[in-house]
């Protein structure tokens, strides 16, 4: 992913306004905790995309903070939080529970104990490392090449699902092509979405992980 955001930055500075980079489709489906106020989506397929990128933004926010606050700022608001909300809802992107706690501290600029192997926290600091590092300049014109980048020239599809869907079923097809997911996997994927609107209660008492919940 890293290659794919630097090969259009570098893009961008040549001058080149039109490239961009396929990156991968995802499939949001209506949340049965949605509300007219607040739209919410589940997303079936791609979090793990949204999740990187989220973290590739937080570092580019974090690192440029102390110069630019009010850029940092404003790509806090455009892609990474809901400032008038608060716990979860504060979150643009809310990962699954395994994760949620570490991306939070990330996202939200809270800091938090990180256990050794976080996956979330090691993504996390390789973007960080990456706009000051050798073969990429650490001018602040460089940086924002970076967030263009991301924001404008990296391709995601989306694929909605409608009410009705059998989410499942395009999960179980969608990643076939992938890591070849357990029947456990695939079973506990399923108890899951047949529990829509207290999903959350019941990993809590169980911590049974789950990749679409």
């Amino acid at each position: 992913m890293w290659g794919d955001i630097a090969e259009q930055a570098e893009l961008l500075e040549a001058g080149d306004k039109t490239s961009t980079h396929f990156l991968a489709s995802i499939v949001p489906a209506p949340s049965p905790q949605n509300e007219a106020t607040f739209p919410r989506l589940l997303v079936v397929d791609g979090q793990q995309h949204l999740t990187t990128l989220s973290l590739a933004l937080a570092a580019i926010r974090d690192h440029i903070a102390d110069a630019q606050s009010d850029e940092a700022e404003r790509i806090d608001e455009e892609y990474l939080i809901n400032k008038c909300k608060s716990g979860n809802d504060r979150l643009r992107l809310l990962p699954t529970q395994a994760d949620r706690a570490q991306f939070a501290a990330h996202i939200c600029g809270t800091p938090a104990d990180q256990p050794t192997g976080d996956s979330v926290t090691a993504a996390y600091k390789f973007f960080r490392q990456k706009p000051v590092q050798a073969e990429y300049p650490a001018a602040q014109q460089d940086v924002f090449r970076l967030e263009q980048a991301i924001t404008s020239r990296l391709t995601l599809v989306a694929v909605t699902a409608e009410r009705g869907d059998n989410v499942h079923r395009i999960f179980e097809s969608l990643n076939n092509t992938g890591l070849k997911l357990s029947q456990a996997d695939l079973l506990r994927n399923f108890l899951f979405m047949r529990l829509p609107t207290h999903g959350e209660d019941v990993y809590k008492s169980t911590g049974f992980p789950c990749r679409t919940v």
